[in-house]
């Protein structure tokens, strides 16, 4: 009888440090589902230390009866979206499971995923409940985040719901054919396209090795991908705001004009000058501002430049 494949993605990008250290954990985890194989897709995102090195040699020395390992390198840094992408466009497996490299997605709670597929789900969610190391300040950030998102967006995202997650081939191959946008969320795409679903828990243990490569600015990049990728609600606010202030100005133009058949002493002139370029400035710039975000991604789309560039890929 045919063993059940299931592709696992292992995205990094500078993680020399850790790269071992992971592999150990997963390693054990997977050695122990033997009536399951396991290929590994190690997608290197263009890291400049020693990660790929790493990567090399674990596929090299490493060898076990029902795990594979396959490795992708970038011709340069595409960032984490791009790695994940061209992590599932090269699997095989029934079921693709994504974990990030720096210890904080257990390898612990593949088994849970895997089960839960086998009982007739095609998507898994894993979402963090706590993280031992992040900060008051990330915490308040990442709540506000999905607060704005699902506020904007007519599709409901799961709160702190992470690129841990597991798919069948099926959501891959739709994926690969019509989630090909320059500006990605995955995990924002796979909560929009419907199927049997289950969101699973888990804690995120402190990171022992390496430092994060998302910095605010990062997350905050992250942020305005996922709310103009799900949400056209921007648009509609500059159109609100430009049509409240046309009732304004319209309020203003008829009251200069009563003043002025009828008499009436009308206020001093500076301060309602001010205040209305001042608000009518502020209003335009907003809508500019709303309006270049939008072109700029339909900019984007419209070139169709490659995700991501595979420099070498080794089986």
């Amino acid at each position: 009888m045919k063993k059940q494949l299931v592709s696992i993605v292992v995205s990094l990008y500078n993680e020399e440090e850790g790269v071992d250290h992971f592999w150990d954990s997963l390693k054990e985890v997977l050695r122990r589902e033997n009536d399951i194989d396991f290929e590994v897709i190690w997608v290197n995102d263009g890291s400049t230390d020693q990660t790929q090195m790493a990567i090399d040699q674990i596929r090299k020395k490493e060898s076990f009866e029902n795990i594979s390992n396959v490795s992708i390198e970038f011709s340069k840094n595409f960032g984490h979206e791009s790695a994940m992408i061209a992590g599932i466009d090269n699997t095989n497996g029934e079921a693709i499971i994504c974990i990030d490299s720096d210890g904080q997605h257990p390898p612990e709670e593949i088994p849970k995923m895997i089960q839960s597929y086998n009982e007739g789900n095609d998507i898994i969610l894993m979402q963090r409940i706590s993280r031992n190391d992040n900060s008051f300040l990330k915490k308040r950030f990442s709540r506000f985040f999905y607060k704005v998102i699902n506020f904007l967006s007519a599709v409901k995202f799961e709160e702190n719901s992470t690129d841990f997650f597991l798919i069948s081939k099926q959501i891959k191959e739709i994926l690969e054919s019509n989630f090909r946008d320059q500006n990605r969320f995955i995990r924002g795409f796979i909560q929009s396209l419907g199927f049997s679903k289950k969101t699973l828990t888990f804690t995120a243990p402190a990171r022992e090795y390496g430092e994060s490569s998302y910095s605010y600015l990062g997350l905050t990049k992250l942020a305005f991908n996922a709310i103009f990728s799900f949400s056209n609600k921007p648009l509609r606010i500059s159109i609100f705001l430009s049509v409240f202030f046309i009732l304004f100005t319209i309020g203003m133009i008829g009251y200069t004009l009563y003043t002025y058949w009828y008499g009436t002493t009308a206020p001093s002139g500076y301060n309602t000058i001010i205040i209305f370029m001042s608000a009518s400035f502020s209003i335009l710039f907003v809508t500019l501002s709303i309006l270049s975000l939008y072109f700029e991604k339909l900019i984007q789309e419209m070139r169709k430049r490659p995700i991501y560039i595979i420099k070498k890929k080794n089986d």
